[in-house]
């Protein structure tokens, strides 16, 4: 354990050094790579008994919410073996880590406003064009586009403020890949109310809100452990975090 614990400080004091995604992906992924399996799950778990306002804490978790990310990192087998060490452990919030569960709503995606349904007359090439400009009104109609590139040129567009990217957060229906653009952006998934507007989606994939729970504070905890509409798995996930904050 005393190695373990050394290895997951060290993690927590290198990320902050590194500014980029993948960079960090690549570190963890180094010193992950001469840990076994059961000794994975064992250091993720440990991670996740860290206190959750440390900024390095609140880094190293960020980088566990999209599932694409830690399977490069540590190899797609070991994924697995990790996954089936930590049910052993007993694990929870490990192993809903490595649960890729469809969404508990689904829906067709797309324009719902008329106003808006004109964009779709609009060739995909043009959308996204349109996208990176800087034609406010028009940025405005695109925020209901079902295309993961158009949303990602919003996402990064200067002229995007918050209040137009928590729209995108809470609509439903809304497309899992949209919501995983959300939740693992560089600028808006540090934004708390971003945050919470996904958790509470129930078209977000089950594994990326319960990556992002932690996150919330206990007040919306609440809200996500009561809302019916949400993945049993987020409800209970939320739940049990309550009662860990209340002991």
């Amino acid at each position: 354990m005393e190695k373990l614990s050394q290895i997951l400080n060290e993690l927590l004091r290198d990320v902050e050094s590194l500014p980029e995604r993948t960079m960090q992906l690549g570190l963890l992924g180094r010193k992950l790579s001469g840990l076994k399996p059961d000794e994975i799950a064992r250091l993720l778990n440990m991670l996740y008994a860290k206190e959750a306002n440390l900024p390095a804490s609140r880094r190293l978790k960020s980088m566990l919410i999209d599932p694409e990310g830690i399977r490069e990192a540590i190899g797609p087998d070991r994924y697995k073996l990790t996954y089936l060490a930590s049910i052993e452990l007993g694990f929870k919030k490990v192993s809903r880590l490595f649960t890729d569960l469809p969404p508990h709503k689904k829906g067709v995606v797309g324009y719902d406003k008329e106003e808006e349904a004109r964009m779709e007359l609009l060739s995909l090439g043009q959308r996204r064009a349109l996208s990176k400009g800087g034609m406010k009104d028009t940025l405005d109609r695109l925020l209901s586009d079902p295309d993961p590139t158009v949303i990602a040129n919003l996402l990064s567009n200067p002229r995007i403020t918050e209040r137009e990217v928590l729209k995108i957060a809470s609509k439903r229906p809304n497309s899992p890949q949209i919501l995983k653009l959300l939740a693992t952006h560089g600028k808006w998934s540090k934004r708390y109310a971003i945050v919470t507007a996904i958790v509470l989606n129930p078209y977000t994939p089950p594994r990326i809100s319960t990556a992002l729970l932690e996150l919330l504070l206990s007040q919306d905890l609440k809200l996500v452990a009561a809302d019916s509409t949400l993945h049993p798995q987020v409800r209970m996930g939320a739940g049990e975090l309550l009662k860990e904050r209340e002991e």
